[in-house]
């Protein structure tokens, strides 16, 4: 019997890795074609492999964070809304940014810098677009938030 919970685990986890990976995989390919339309140069399939897998495990966390930076100004109330133009300008920072590092620190990969700009700005209004119905954080003297906030308290 404990040889089939075990089973079931692994198979459980497999398919997961295996949904992950086909998405990231699905991105990874949609990113590689607007790259090279805007001038992606490499000259090995082992370094094009190396920059995407760079590329998205190091956007992943540093999108979360981007993400999180309008909600929580929103949150405090510094901010009117966590839709605005701020979303857009993190997100293609940081695109633009990690591009560029990435290909600062390996020379068989070459992209101009208006090259990553464009892709950074395309890629940051998609998100932007796709964010825009997202609910907003609550204010942080809302009774939801105090209600969120009491679900954590001992």
């Amino acid at each position: 019997m404990k040889e089939a919970v075990h089973i079931n685990k692994f198979k459980t986890v497999g398919i997961s890795i295996s949904i992950v990976l086909i998405i990231l995989l699905f991105i990874a390919f949609f990113e590689y074609i607007i790259l090279r339309i805007i001038g992606f140069q490499y000259n090995s399939l082992l370094d094009l492999v190396l920059f995407f897998i760079l590329y998205l495990f190091l956007e992943i966390p540093l999108a979360f964070i981007t993400d999180a930076i309008p909600k929580a100004l929103k949150s405090v109330g510094i901010l009117q809304t966590s839709k605005g133009w701020l979303p857009f300008i993190l997100n293609t920072a940081l695109t633009f940014l990690l591009i560029e590092v990435i290909d600062n620190f390996m020379a068989n990969i070459e992209i101009e810098w208006q090259g990553s700009l464009i892709f950074a700005m395309v890629t940051g209004f998609i998100g932007w677009k796709l964010r825009k119905d997202e609910d907003e954080p609550p204010d942080i003297d809302s009774e939801e938030f105090k209600e969120i906030d009491n679900k954590f308290k001992p």
